[in-house]
């Protein structure tokens, strides 16, 4: 992939690769598996840590999986690290155990930081959180029987403000997104000077 003006010069010189699929088990919980890969197109020597890594080895194969309920309370976390640059790093699996019990939401991110320390974990596995957790949204977001329902039918006739109103350019209540499909949640645009 290139972005149309990328027509300079240039060397690849990483990837990083995030991929995040949600599923609703049969148990009726809904289930999130992330997984980010960083690798390099160049051969990496050994150090006293690792062994050499060939061009496309992963540098990071970092994986996670969170189960939640309809109310957004997690049930289950597990990590998984496949390939890390120390082998302290895998020190750090269960540390998504934590996050049991608590529920995504406003403030969600607080809690994060409050229950999981800094140097207690992994930089890429809480950067893993962020798609993780949008990613059960989108799972959500079409219900249990998704086939021939548009994507906001369950939010419209719910009665409730959804999460996503207010939260960008094209949800701001202002707009002629909400104004359409939400107009009880819509305000007048601001005067322009």
């Amino acid at each position: 992939m290139s972005l149309e003006n990328a027509n300079k010069p240039r060397r690849l010189m990483h990837t990083r690769s995030v991929e995040c699929d949600g599923f609703l088990r049969d148990d009726g919980l809904w289930e999130v598996e992330a997984w980010l890969r960083d690798t390099k197109p160049f051969t990496q020597r050994a150090d006293r840590f690792r062994e050499e890594l060939k061009p496309g080895d992963p540098v990071h194969d970092i994986g996670l999986r969170l189960a939640i309920d309809e109310g957004m309370i997690i049930h289950e976390a597990e990590t998984m690290m496949r390939a890390t640059p120390y082998p302290t790093c895998i020190e750090v699996e269960p540390i998504l155990q934590r996050l049991v019990g608590e529920r995504i939401g406003p403030g969600w991110r607080e809690t994060v930081r409050r229950k999981i320390g800094r140097l207690e974990t992994c930089t890429h596995l809480m950067e893993l959180l962020g798609p993780a957790v949008t990613t059960l949204y989108q799972t959500m977001s079409y219900g249990r029987k998704p086939e021939g329902r548009d994507t906001l039918e369950n939010q419209q006739t719910s009665g409730e403000r959804p999460f996503f109103i207010g939260g960008c350019h094209s949800w701001r209540t202002d707009g002629p997104v909400v104004a359409a499909m939400f107009p009880q949640f819509a305000t007048k645009p601001a005067a322009k000077d």
